[in-house]
């Protein structure tokens, strides 16, 4: 019977050819990510791993664990390195504490025009970022952008001015973003995504700070009638998987995991701006009031958090430089 069964597989090639196993049956990575499934990156995800499977003809499927089901978002870089899940996605600011460069993104004012970021995403700024990544035991596989229209919160009055910030305790993610925070005049605390909501409802925070599409799909506002609408900086989630898993998938199927990255990575930039102006409108039909940041309000914010650019040449090394650098010379052109 042995016999009988070795010589069915080296039959079919399972044996002989290290990919036949692969093959012969569909590989399932598991992946994690913390969005709610209404969550247009949900969507986006989504559409990922229908993208996958399609390239490659059902040889790898994407199996989807979203609003931090399986793991928070500060437990995914871990649970990934370690090969515990197979594939997850987080935001630059989750890995700043590992790679400080990844916080170019919040730095204020610095990245916030749309051509930019796409010229960023996909171009050198992209490309360093994941070599940075690579080094501490992933394979990145795509940028899914979010936003560059961040929301901020409250309860009674909307934020105009830094001086509205002052004596407030405001949600802050990273170093550098908790300094932006410090520079307007409130005070940090950390909060996930998934946990601001019952912060904010319990007064353990007085700002919310969020994207628009964010704010629409974990409904801050039913607990803060008041939004400030402002372009000052950017958050992009970004989605690796083991390399050890990476490397045991054949040529083709990694060829179709790259493919559909490159589609969707594209397919998120451009939806990131349509899904900004249907949050927005989706909010004020729900009752919030909003306030559109000013040219002027902009200037004296801008002003507020320019330390914050010193603090992070300063702090995160020769890559932060670097990146800055590209990014000056991409606003420039």
């Amino acid at each position: 019977m042995l016999r009988r069964i070795l010589m069915i597989c080296i039959a079919a090639g399972i044996l002989t050819d290290p990919g036949g196993l692969a093959r012969a049956s569909s590989i399932k990575i598991r992946f994690t990510h913390q969005f709610p499934e209404t969550h247009f990156v949900a969507k986006e995800v989504r559409h990922f791993a229908g993208l996958v499977e399609q390239k490659s003809a059902g040889k790898v499927v994407l199996e989807i664990f979203p609003a931090a089901q399986a793991y928070k978002p500060a437990e995914v870089i871990e649970a990934v390195v370690t090969g515990a899940i197979e594939a997850g996605m987080t935001t630059n600011m989750d890995w700043s504490g590992i790679i400080p460069a990844m916080d170019v993104f919040v730095v204020p004012y610095l990245i916030t025009s749309y051509p930019v970021i796409e010229a960023a995403l996909s171009g050198e700024v992209g490309k360093k970022l994941f070599q940075l990544m690579e080094g501490k035991g992933v394979k990145p596989l795509l940028w899914f952008f979010q936003t560059r229209t961040m929301v901020y919160t409250s309860r009674d009055k909307p934020l105009k001015l830094p001086e509205d910030f002052r004596g407030k305790k405001m949600r802050g993610t990273s170093k550098i973003m908790n300094k932006g925070v410090e520079a307007l005049g409130a005070s940090p605390v950390s909060v996930s995504g998934p946990e601001v909501y019952m912060a904010l409802q319990h007064g353990t925070i007085d700002i919310g700070l969020t994207d628009v599409s964010a704010a629409l799909a974990r409904h801050y506002y039913e607990v803060h009638k008041y939004a400030t609408v402002t372009n000052d900086f950017a958050v992009s989630f970004v989605a690796f998987m083991n390399p050890k898993l990476w490397n045991s998938i054949p040529p083709d199927g990694q060829k179709a995991i790259m493919d559909a990255a490159r589609e969707t990575q594209a397919k998120t930039l451009k939806d990131s701006e349509i899904e900004k102006d249907k949050s927005i409108n989706e909010l004020k039909a729900k009752g919030m009031i909003l306030h559109i940041q000013t040219p002027e309000e902009a200037k004296a914010w801008e002003k507020a958090t320019a330390p914050v650019l010193d603090y992070f040449l300063q702090t995160a090394g020769a890559p932060a430089k670097e990146l800055v650098e590209i990014i000056r010379k991409l606003k420039a052109q």
